[in-house]
């Protein structure tokens, strides 16, 4: 089995691999760690029964295939400009990434990735978006979206509150999760 083609994941002159998914990349900073997620298309042609790995693989599938190149002006300290492409992934697939995400992570990561999903539901740049594309995604996919937001907004609320509200959302309420719960079951119903 090969692993799908990333965009994100394209290899670096001096990259060393970091056990168990990760690569240390050289910067004028001093190295940075990425960890490589990797979906192989046996994953997609023949989906895992289990909700949390189906969508680990088609989340990031998603991503991948509906990335959208941005253009980054980087200013260094020589004053030489230097403007890098890269591509992003959209706020629908971001939200089920993160979503399926939350399981694997430590505490503090999984804040950040419950207060990410917050603020992309909220945030009018990109709540439209996110929502239609979450809307449009198939029904398997959107069924699994769907339960990973009972788990996290509707279950697991107290205990997601307060890895949101340590991770920076300290303004977040349990309405607010209310609402997100309310706004991406909305988008994953296929009624």
């Amino acid at each position: 089995m090969t692993p799908l083609t990333c965009r994100f994941c394209a290899p670096s002159a001096g990259a060393q691999p970091v056990e168990p998914a990760a690569v240390l990349l050289p910067t004028p900073y001093g190295p940075v760690k990425i960890d490589v997620l990797e979906v192989r298309q046996a994953e997609l042609d023949r989906p895992s029964d289990d909700p949390g790995d189906r969508l680990h693989a088609s989340a990031h599938a998603w991503a991948n295939d509906t990335a959208t190149a941005l253009t980054i002006e980087v200013l260094p300290a020589d004053g030489a400009r230097l403007d890098v492409t890269t591509p992003v992934a959209e706020p629908g697939p971001l939200i089920a990434m993160k979503l399926q995400a939350v399981m694997n992570r430590a505490a503090n990561k999984q804040g950040t990735d419950l207060l990410d999903i917050v603020r992309l539901t909220f945030d009018e740049a990109t709540r439209t978006r996110a929502l239609s594309q979450i809307g449009d995604v198939g029904a398997t996919v959107a069924a699994d979206i769907a339960l990973h937001v009972e788990l996290w907004f509707v279950r697991k609320r107290r205990q997601a509150l307060g890895w949101i509200r340590a991770a920076g959302g300290a303004d977040v309420t349990t309405d607010d999760l209310d609402l997100v719960a309310e706004l991406l079951h909305s988008a994953t119903s296929r009624d």
